[in-house]
């Protein structure tokens, strides 16, 4: 690793395998939970208790909100590059893992067309990796970037954005 590079921060060692592993087992087990339900007819309550219009409203916004964060996010950390700074604009200035949470929203939007119990535990699962992949990347910037960086955390939400 360059000596730049590693100034920039450090990501979780195993980040890249744990988003592929937990990106294909949610949309692999959301497949065979909704194929199984559609060939049964089986329907949760959920399902039932929701009309389908309000349920593609929640994947629609889900999916263009999660796809807005990752682009914005990536937009700015690539046109960011060089000298280690604190990037605290755009959708930096709302969660401090705007590219964690848009994948994050991306796979929730699919649990609103077809809702799946198997999906949602691993949902769940997926947020708390991210959460302590999140934190351990998080060490990093504190070290490199000192006070700064715990102003920030002070500042800026790590997930939900704060009401003011």
């Amino acid at each position: 690793m360059s000596k730049n590079k590693a100034m920039l921060g450090f990501e979780h060692p195993l980040c890249d395998r744990i988003q592929l592993v937990m990106v294909i087992l949610f949309f692999v087990s959301w497949v065979l939970d909704s194929l199984s339900r559609f060939i049964s007819g089986y329907s949760t309550v959920i399902l039932e208790a929701i009309s389908f219009p309000s349920l593609l409203l929640g994947t629609i916004v889900f999916l263009c909100l999660g796809s807005y964060l990752v682009s914005k996010a990536h937009k700015a950390v690539i046109n960011g590059r060089g000298q280690p700074k604190l990037v605290d604009s755009g959708v930096y200035a709302v969660v401090r893992h705007p590219m964690y949470l848009g994948i994050l929203l991306f796979c929730l939007s699919f649990l609103f067309i077809s809702f799946s119990l198997l999906s949602t535990g691993i949902w769940i699962v997926f947020f708390i990796l991210y959460d302590r992949m999140a934190t351990y990347e998080e060490g990093s910037l504190i070290r490199i970037l000192g006070n700064e960086y715990v102003a920030y955390q002070k500042r800026v939400a790590k997930w939900f954005p704060k009401l003011r």
